[in-house]
């Protein structure tokens, strides 16, 4: 974003032309609507704000809240702000990722430093992976470690942990990728719940109707942008509107913005959009340091799960022609994760198997990687690709996804896991000869 010459525009042109009225966002009570100047709706400048002041004032995300997000953000700070609205849980995904954990915590948090609520954060696994604990370090913000249980057990969550006013679900695709009991018996059954997502779901299964429909009467409102790389960045468009700024925020929710961005574009590898880019420079500005985000989500390596990458880039494999490169989680690979486990890395080893996946497509001459694992009787397909557009087979056997990454499953019928890959790579093969084609 070009400052200098917003400033130009603005002092030279808007500042000497009209008066502007512009409302401030950054207040204890936020007003019900927005109201944008003609600088605003230059698109090429950014939608910025101008304001009285003789500096350029934008929203935390450089921009404001999009048309698009706008009412969804104002009608969930609404209820966020509701003095009626106190036991609140957040949420991510099972296997958390550092966008699950990222977007969590920095919704939790803010939450918190604008209403004075304390929060609750479950984390479905075992334990709470260790190179995350530089974002738990709000005593206001509660974290809870639920291991997953079925569905049956719903009952048993609700008993637990009791009715909540307030659900939220962080870079959680679909409801049936939280805790199945969690998902039943807390986040179904508080009085509102919310949903903050990049995934590009249109459709899920909505249990008190017992049928699929449209996400917007899934829940209480969905916030959904999938044109963003990590969900971590719509968590920054709350903070003017729940009253606060950039630079009042507590450190981990910085640094929790900040990790969602880092670890869901490969360390910025797979962002396209300049918006990623001004977004971590805002954080940055802000605060955050991105050695120590980077050295604390992603390195401080242990032997064990160092090994377990190991054993996986050992299990590489490729295509006749060379455009595939895939592994299938083994029992060496099984038992390397296991070890992870055992020495307190349970996540940390399942993260490692799969950024060896989200590595395939950048060995040479390769253009798609997946990793599959066994998964009842499906085999349970993790894609990545280069330039190809891998969301069209995932959706073609009801998985989703972005076109660089998606999941999907393929029920094995009888056949092999080996079988089965090699009837995928087969249609990949034909659906990547018919793009050259044209």
């Amino acid at each position: 974003m070009n400052v200098s010459a917003i400033n130009s525009v603005k002092n030279n042109v808007y500042m000497q032309s009209m008066p502007l009225k512009v409302s401030n966002h950054a207040q204890n009570t936020v007003k019900s609507d927005y109201h944008y100047s003609a600088l605003d709706k230059m698109g090429a400048l950014g939608m910025s704000q101008v304001t009285p002041h003789k500096t350029l004032a934008v929203s935390f995300t450089g921009w404001k809240p999009e048309a698009k997000n706008k009412d969804t953000i104002e009608k969930m700070v609404k209820i966020m702000k509701d003095p009626n609205v106190k036991k609140i849980a957040v949420s991510g995904h099972t296997s958390p990722d550092g966008d699950s954990f990222g977007t969590s915590f920095a919704m939790a948090n803010l939450i918190n430093q604008a209403t004075g609520k304390e929060v609750d954060v479950f984390v479905f696994g075992k334990d709470f992976p260790k190179h995350y604990d530089y974002l738990n370090t709000n005593p206001n913000v509660h974290v809870i470690v639920h291991k997953p249980g079925k569905p049956e057990q719903a009952a048993e969550a609700e008993a637990k942990y009791g009715k909540y006013d307030l659900a939220i679900a962080c870079d959680c695709a679909e409801t049936k990728l939280m805790a199945p009991d969690y998902r039943k018996g807390v986040y179904h059954k508080a009085k509102y719940s919310l949903k903050i997502d990049h995934h590009p779901y249109k459709e899920e299964y909505n249990e008190k109707y017992g049928k699929m429909m449209d996400n917007k009467y899934a829940r209480t409102a969905n916030l959904i942008d999938s044109e963003l790389p990590a969900a971590a960045e719509l968590a920054m468009q709350f903070v003017e509107p729940l009253g606060l700024k950039p630079e009042e925020l507590r450190k981990e929710t910085k640094d929790a913005m900040y990790t969602g961005m880092l670890t869901d574009t490969g360390c910025f590898k797979y962002a396209q959009a300049p918006i990623t880019f001004e977004d971590a420079a805002l954080l940055m500005k802000a605060g955050v340091n991105n050695r120590e985000v980077n050295l604390n989500a992603l390195g401080n390596t242990p032997q064990v799960v160092l090994d377990a990458e190991k054993t996986t880039l050992n299990k590489i494999q490729y295509s006749d022609n060379g455009k595939i490169a895939y592994f299938i989680e083994d029992e060496d690979i099984k038992a390397a994760k296991k070890a992870c486990k055992d020495a307190g890395y349970q996540q940390e080893g399942k993260d490692a198997v799969k950024d060896v996946c989200g590595r395939l497509p950048e060995l040479e001459g390769v253009e798609v990687g997946f990793k599959v694992a066994e998964f009842g009787g499906a085999a349970a397909f993790s894609i990545r690709s280069r330039s190809y557009d891998v969301s069209e087979i995932a959706r073609k056997y009801n998985g989703g996804g972005h076109k660089n990454a998606a999941a999907f499953q393929v029920p094995k019928e009888g056949r092999t896991t080996e079988e089965v890959v090699a009837a995928v790579i087969k249609e990949l093969n034909e659906g990547m000869e018919a793009k050259a084609a044209k």
